[in-house]
């Protein structure tokens, strides 16, 4: 016998020894005996660094049991049901019946079978035995036996005062079906325990099992009782997890100091308000019980080093929530918060700062000079708004209308009107769909404005503007309570809501730490937490936003109002990365998240909204009027044509709304190009690779999904066999072999289809159905017959409007459910009554007379697009870095000039001695030139990083993001080249 294999002998010998002696892992000569005391619970000791609960050979600490464990603790109704539970198990020491923990991974399901093994009568407890399925899956025949050798339970079975704690699988990905199968071995023993019974492979029948069994596992109810037809007795408990027990978190957590703070040689540790919110707002994952005890013992350790005993949010995950892209401002600066609760911020400076100000630069706009290089209002209006507002976005996104003087003047006015006892109107519904279409238009008439009557170098229609605006807000504010006008029809806002998605700052409350509250002064105001002087703040939100259900920072001007009135101060002040709302931290290329899980884009788009982003970019190229002309051989002495009823100012008119009009209508026609283009390459990709036997499989596989009547979901289930929510080779071949798809098709899709999620994978196939049903078609799909096909869109995912459509929740779609889609304006193009029958009978091809998930997503996918709102948010870094890059180049090149010329606004004659020695600073074009190169050279990674993204959340592929993709590289090369150009003559110059 060679040495490796006397090795294996001995090994195997000491291990199946060990297995009779202590069951699984806690030794015989140390048994846990019941005391009326407290007890010390002793921790398995691993057998083997192969196999055991240890993993690595090591003796896991030992934990002191005080009455109750700390997963207990809490008043949620949850809390207390599971109290009562455990505590009549305790009352009843001569029951005998099985206890099945069931529940999610990490929510102490571990700690609760202890503390009932701990608790039960010391007749029952003689031996306790732990044994672990997912540890043991390779070792099936030692726990069940063979027709040789007795197993594990063989030598348990007898043992009557006994009790087993059986800890179900915790892991999901299986590697292969023999491994699923081993566990399935496993799986269906531990439910014969639990009825009592279990099957010795040694004597081949059904025998007793006396031990008392406390199981840990995922498994509902429904599965032990389905699994036999006899009536059995068993006791099962829910244990939910961390995740929807958060009321029950600051509970937990202090019973857990209690019984780990000893262990570090520490006493009475407690938690400051900012830690236990940390706690609140942390995402708990799959494994929350076993994160928030590493995560104590972590704390605890560290306190023990600098000798304190106050946990402060520091020593806590580093943030919460994204706790790895978040940096909570008011709990790392205290003095921060004081700041914020001044009135300062920001009532007294609109009242005593920017009112007056803004009334001194229109005064001074209309009796000054009225050109920027003599009036200096101009120049801080055009040369330092402008650029200072842009660079403000990506650090604290639309704070500027926390100050906006337009707002100021309105909110003053609103106090008028409310002191004079005339009630404000409720916000009416249209605002919100007339709102931005009514921004949008106002937008596009105000640059056109700009750019005809040169507005940057003329002082009083630059005041007109102002006041123009100005007059919205205050006849909205004195009609309707609070700021409708900033919300939805402010052009200025609209800008500010667009750019402010991308933002470093946000304002946010967790949802966890609004639990409870019955009094939500953050929207509705007056706090006695308030200085009586701080008007705005007493009126809560102006927006009128629940701050703990922002999806984005778009509509969050940042007015730091609810932060002013909670009194539980749940409203944060965070730092993150750029593009957090967009679930792409830091507009970081794809390539650097690969292996992580990006969330979804959570941004609110609306089309008119983003259609200010494209006239916002026709805004610069229009600037450039003179140098475009003299390209294209036309003179460009008609982009500087006066008001006037002549040909070159209707030239000029025309040209101006033209070309504000050129970048979304490249991006649209780019857009309705590509959805077309993108169906017929899925044709012509697979008629190059045409092989008849895999269409034929495809074909049948498609066929049999729809004959089965399976849904969307239930798909992913039944084929999802491990519940990791992935679909793996095996997987795959055993939802083939369920369909009945013969073996010879079976390897032929394997080969076809990729492993992946389950809803890629439906989309997959059903990519490959329509693409395979188009080339075999008598008639060769063409570009146009495509077109047709693709006309509709919507504003929503597809899953979405099956859920919305299916009220009942049936899981199906009848031929009426489906047509109200239409009726309920989930389709930009109203359908007719007969084009929506089509579109059904098309779907339905058993002719069952309604639609699953399935079905309904195939004619979706098939002919409706999703709007092109969802991907033409891409374009906003775009934006962005032209604008600041056009606005700061005239800004390096004049606002050091405004002390300069600060004389000459007020009529001052200076000597030119006196001239020379005032501060000035013009910086080189060389200078510039290379500031603007790089905003838009970053801005350039990031648009298409961004849109990358887009397309992704929105299942959008190659061809359509490859469409968009080159429009915004040429869209801004060009730019930059107008920019760059050394013979460069700007039109508000």
């Amino acid at each position: 016998m060679s040495g490796n294999t006397l090795l294996a002998v001995i090994v195997g010998a000491a291990a199946v020894s060990a297995f009779r002696i202590s069951g699984a892992t806690v030794p015989k000569q140390q048994p846990i005996h019941h005391t009326d005391a407290k007890f010390r619970f002793q921790r398995d000791v691993s057998i083997d660094s192969s196999f055991g609960a240890g993993g690595d050979g090591e003796t896991l600490p030992s934990i002191e049991v005080h009455e109750q464990t700390a997963i207990m603790e809490g008043t949620s109704p949850r809390a207390i049901k599971l109290r009562q539970q455990i505590q009549a198990i305790k009352d009843d020491p001569m029951n005998t019946s099985p206890i099945i923990l069931y529940g999610p991974r990490g929510s102490g399901k571990r700690e609760l079978a202890r503390e009932i093994a701990c608790h039960l009568p010391s007749w029952q407890t003689q031996h306790v035995h732990r044994l672990l399925l997912d540890e043991w899956a390779d070792y099936v025949d030692m726990i069940l036996g063979t027709d040789s050798r007795p197993g594990m339970l063989d030598d348990l079975s007898l043992q009557a005062n006994s009790t087993i704690i059986v800890e179900g699988f915790q892991a999901q990905h299986v590697e292969s079906k023999e491994i699923f199968e081993r566990r399935e071995d496993l799986s269906h023993a531990f439910v014969r325990l639990v009825h009592g019974e279990y099957f010795s492979r040694y004597e081949n029948k059904t025998k007793r099992f006396l031990p008392r069994v406390i199981g840990c596992t995922r498994l509902e109810p429904e599965y032990f009782e389905k699994s036999s037809e006899n009536i059995f007795d068993a006791i099962f408990i829910n244990v939910p997890s961390l995740a929807i027990r958060l009321r029950d978190v600051p509970n937990i957590v202090k019973g857990k100091i209690k019984q780990f703070e000893h262990n570090y040689g520490l006493n009475n540790v407690s938690l400051s308000k900012e830690a236990m919110h940390t706690l609140l707002d942390h995402t708990w994952g799959i494994d929350g019980n076993e994160e928030l005890d590493a995560e104590l013992s972590k704390c605890l350790k560290q306190l023990s080093l600098e000798k304190t005993n106050i946990i402060e949010s520091k020593h806590l995950f580093g943030t919460a929530n994204n706790k790895d892209v978040r940096i909570r401002l008011l709990y790392n600066i205290p003095l921060l918060r004081k700041i914020i609760m001044s009135p300062w911020i920001f009532d007294h400076t609109l009242r005593y700062i920017v009112i007056p100000a803004f009334v001194a630069i229109n005064l001074l706009l209309w009796l000054g000079p009225q050109t920027r290089a003599e009036n200096t209002a101009l120049t801080i209006f055009w040369a330092g708004w402008w650029p200072g507002i842009m660079l403000v976005f990506p650090f604290l996104g639309r704070i500027w209308c926390a100050v906006c003087p337009f707002m100021a003047l309105g909110s003053w006015a609103q106090e008028i009107i409310v002191s004079m006892d005339i009630e404000l109107k409720k916000w009416p519904k249209w605002g919100s769909t007339i709102g931005p279409t009514f921004a949008f238009c106002l937008f596009y008439a105000i640059l056109i404005w700009e750019e005809l009557w040169d507005l940057p170098d003329t002082g009083y229609l630059s005041s007109c503007l102002l006041l123009l605006i100005t007059a919205g807000a205050v006849l909205m504010s004195i009609t309707w309570e609070k700021r409708l006008w900033c919300r939805y029809f402010c052009p200025i806002g609209a800008m500010n809501s667009m750019f402010s998605t991308l933002a470093m700052a946000e304002v946010r409350t967790w949802k966890s730490n609004c639990d409870g509250c019955t009094n939500p002064t953050c929207i509705s105001g007056n706090s006695p937490t308030l200085d009586p002087s701080d008007k705005t703040a007493i009126k809560g939100c102006t927006m009128d936003l629940k701050n703990n259900q922002l999806r984005d920072m778009g509509d969050c001007v940042m007015c730091m109002s609810c932060i002013k009135n909670c009194e539980r101060e749940a409203p944060e002040l965070n730092l993150r990365p750029i593009g957090l709302d967009f679930g792409l931290p830091w507009l970081l290329p794809m390539q650097v998240h690969q292996g992580k899980s990006l969330a979804k884009s959570q941004v609110k788009t609306n089309f008119w909204f983003g259609g200010v982003i494209t006239i916002l970019q026709g805004s610069i190229i229009l600037h450039y009027l003179p140098k475009i002309l003299h390209e294209l051989g036309m003179d460009p002495s008609i982009a500087t044509s006066k008001p006037a009823f002549d040909l070159p100012f209707a030239i000029h008119s025309a040209l101006s709304a033209v070309i504000l009009a050129v970048p979304g209508m490249i991006a649209l026609v780019a857009d309705f190009a590509a959805v077309p283009l993108e169906s017929l390459s899925n044709v012509w990709k697979r008629e190059l690779t045409h092989h008849p036997a895999e269409n034929a499989a495809i074909k049948n596989l498609y066929g049999s999904l729809l004959n089965g009547g399976v849904d969307f979901s239930s798909t992913i289930e039944e084929w999802d066999l491990d519940g990791d929510g992935r679909i793996s080779g095996w997987e795959l071949e055993e939802g083939f072999i369920a369909l009945n798809i013969p073996q010879s098709q079976r390897k032929l899709l394997l080969n076809v289809l990729k492993q992946d999620t389950a809803p890629m994978l439906i989309d997959e196939i059903q990519d490959l159905y329509f693409a395979i049903k188009e080339a075999e078609q008598p008639s060769h799909p063409t570009y146009l017959s495509i077109i047709k096909e693709n006309e509709l869109q919507t504003k929503l995912t597809f899953i979405e409007i099956f859920e919305r459509l299916d009220t009942e929740g049936s899981g199906y779609l009848t031929k009426e459910e489906f047509r109200t889609m239409s009726d309920l304006g989930y389709l930009k193009i109203p359908l007719s009554e007969q084009e929506s029958n089509d579109l059904f009978d098309n779907a339905d091809i058993f002719n069952t007379g309604r639609l699953n998930m399935f079905q309904f997503m195939s004619i979706m996918r098939k002919t409706v697009k999703i709007d092109i709102q969802e991907i033409g948010y891409g374009y906003l870094p775009l934006a962005w870095g032209s604008l600041t890059a056009y606005w700061l180049g005239l800004g390096l090149r004049e606002l050091g000039l405004t002390l300069v010329r600060l004389p000459i606004s007020f009529g001052v004659n200076v000597s030119d001695i006196c001239a020379a020695k005032i501060p000035q600073f013009i910086a080189s074009d060389a200078s510039i030139h290379t500031v603007q190169g790089l905003l838009m050279i970053g801005s350039i990674g990031a648009t298409l990083s961004l849109t990358h993204k887009l397309c992704a959340d929105n299942n959008i592929r190659s061809v359509r993001f490859g469409a968009h993709a080159t429009v915004q590289v040429i869209g801004a090369l060009f730019t930059l080249y107008l920019m760059l150009s050394p013979e460069l003559a700007i039109s508000t110059s």
